[in-house]
């Protein structure tokens, strides 16, 4: 959904919440907002209209599907425009058939899938006379694995299909194990029984948006893929002007404009799950936060856009007015955390992970936020709505003392570093390059994590670049040897506990490019834990597997959790909005819609 790279689930390196606060009194929770499925906008539906949601931080990561991860890409543009195998309703936790007529047929042991397709599925203009076939989710799956696409949880979920690459490839890979009998079966085999394929859930990803090969594969072809500037859609709406076969900027410009319009080879009849209200979405860009919220409470036909809550003067004043139910506040699901690059001295010595843990004050973090109202104090990795987290010590976590305290403990810090060497307890070496979205919220926590470290001694070389740049040219390639990353954060890709660790900590995951283990972490007895938990297809099991490996990620300290964090969503009052509780709670635009009194 789903990494928070800020309030970017998925998934998901979570999106950049625009909260700009420091020392404001913390907000209550309790009793704020609406449910999941309720909304401010309660008189009479009106199909049709045009919807408009702002950008604050620059909107979607990718046009390319295969590349979708984070979660404005999941909630943006995935959703209303193509469709996959399995997807979610808003508040279910348990895939059910998007593309697919049915939950896949388990046999083999478990090793194999048998999925079979609905018919008549037409791709949009230029390719209206097209439908989708199996031969299409294969070669969308393959492309997955190629360097040119960036994906960042094929090697995650799907390396256990027979003849999947080990990691990303140049040359698209012919996976044996995606096998096509007719058109509309898939059959998936795999050399182990994976838990989130018999499940679905790993299938509900946007690896498994059809695309053509006999007419992708030319955009596939160069160092970066185009396709995503060429891409044909499956869902109710696609880009405008896309139809002549390329994306126009009048349709989308990075940053700064998005134009969903109606698929018009879409048919609600093959389509269950997504009723699809509006007749057009607009996306605008580069607006300042604080406009951004007051235009969207105070206008009409407007949804919250890219950040995960408005400035906090505006929500302290909204949630004690009149505007109190055009607020949703709800779990995300996610976490935030800062990432030590466990390759880079002294951040490859688990005692200075342990001092960095047990210096940083979670609460002061947490205000630069907005307070409680933002989330929960995190203590480990798992949140609070997965199966495992009371296997990993519930609220409390594990206890270990450096993670204990949530106004952080200096003098035990100084411990830890004296532990490692360091004989006055502070740090004496050179800068440790650290780089953080020039935004807030995230410039004021990377801020207060510089000053919280620097009690211990550490300068940082201290860079704030831009939203778009952060992962894609920083934090996700291990080439750029980022020391620190203060201001990620993860969703999960879906209801599963192996989705907040495996992408993050299993050292298989370590690649190039998309690099979602931003710490490096390798740890040659936790990954062969990890690997043998994805094996696992009991419920209880998993969960009682995932509880452990929890526990041990948190005990090496690769990374510093620090909050279980809230999907604050919001929009006019004559929206009608409902959330999609598998992409954090983001607002779900197939399924909200206007209304008038």
């Amino acid at each position: 959904m789903r990494s928070t790279i800020e309030r970017t689930r998925m998934r998901r390196l979570w999106r950049y919440g625009l909260t700009v606060v420091v020392g404001v009194a913390a907000l209550a929770i309790a009793g704020c907002g609406s449910s999941s499925s309720s909304s401010s906008g309660s008189g009479k539906m009106v199909k049709g209209g045009t919807a408009t949601i702002l950008w604050t931080a620059g909107g979607i990561d990718s046009l390319d599907p295969g590349y979708w991860y984070y979660q404005d890409d999941y909630s943006d543009i995935e959703q209303p425009t193509q469709r996959t195998l399995y997807s979610f309703t808003d508040t279910g936790t348990n895939p059910v058939p998007d593309m697919a007529s049915a939950l896949p047929v388990i046999s083999n042991g478990g090793k194999t899938l048998t999925i079979h397709i609905r018919s008549g599925i037409h791709y949009s203009p230029p390719l209206q006379n097209k439908t989708v076939t199996s031969s299409d989710i294969k070669y969308a799956m393959e492309r997955c694995f190629l360097a040119s696409v960036g994906n960042g949880y094929a090697e995650a979920y799907y390396p256990k299909i027979i003849g999947a690459p080990a990691a990303p490839v140049t040359k698209l890979p012919n996976v044996t194990g995606l096998q096509t009998p007719n058109p509309t079966t898939l059959v998936i085999n795999t050399s182990v029984p994976v838990g989130v394929l018999t499940d679905a859930n790993a299938l509900a990803l946007p690896c498994t948006v059809p695309v053509p090969g006999y007419y992708a594969a030319k955009y596939d072809s160069g160092a970066t893929s185009t396709y995503g500037e060429h891409q044909v859609f499956t869902g109710p709406y696609m880009i405008q002007g896309a139809g002549s076969g390329t994306v126009p900027s009048s349709g989308y410009s990075a940053g700064r404009i998005m134009v969903l319009v109606r698929n018009p080879s879409w048919q609600a009849s093959t389509d269950p799950l997504n009723p699809a209200y509006f007749n057009k979405i607009e996306f605008k860009g580069e607006y300042d936060p604080t406009i951004a919220s007051r235009e969207t409470l105070s206008g009409s036909s407007m949804i919250s856009g890219d950040f995960a809550a408005p400035p906090t003067s505006i929500l302290q004043q909204g949630l004690t007015s009149s505007e109190k139910s055009q607020f949703h506040i709800l779990p995300s699901g996610g976490n935030r955390y800062i990432s030590l690059n466990t390759t880079i001295p002294p951040l490859n010595n688990l005692d200075v992970r342990k001092a960095i843990s047990a210096v940083i004050d979670k609460n002061a973090l947490r205000l630069t936020r907005g307070g409680p109202t933002l989330g929960t104090i995190a203590t480990h990795y798992i949140s609070p709505i997965l199966a495992g987290f009371s296997q990993a010590g519930g609220d409390a976590g594990p206890g270990y003392n450096f993670d204990t305290n949530p106004n952080g403990d200096l003098a035990l810090a100084e411990q830890y570093m004296k532990m490692a060497g360091y004989k006055t307890g502070k740090y004496t070496g050179p800068a440790l390059l650290t780089i953080a979205d020039n935004n807030a919220p995230a410039s004021n926590t990377a801020l207060a994590v510089e000053s919280q470290l620097a009690t211990l001694g550490f300068k940082l070389n201290f860079r704030e670049v831009p939203h778009a740049t952060v992962l894609s040219k920083f934090c996700l390639v291990p080439k750029a040897k980022v020391a620190i990353c203060p201001t990620l954060g993860w969703g999960p890709d879906f209801f599963d506990s192996q989705s907040m660790l495996d992408p993050v900590f299993n050292g298989k995951n370590i690649v190039p490019v998309g690099n979602t283990n931003t710490s490096q972490a390798n740890d040659p007895t936790i990954n062969a834990a990890m690997n043998a938990a994805e094996e696992l297809t009991n419920p209880t099991a998993r969960a009682d597997a995932w509880g452990k490996i929890d526990d041990e990620v948190t005990s090496q300290a690769f990374s510093i959790p620090w909050l279980w964090d809230n999907e604050i969503s919001f929009a006019s009052k004559n929206v009608h909005m409902t959330n999609w509780e598998f992409n954090g709670n983001a607002a779900d635009l197939t399924t909200s819609y206007l209304t008038k009194s």
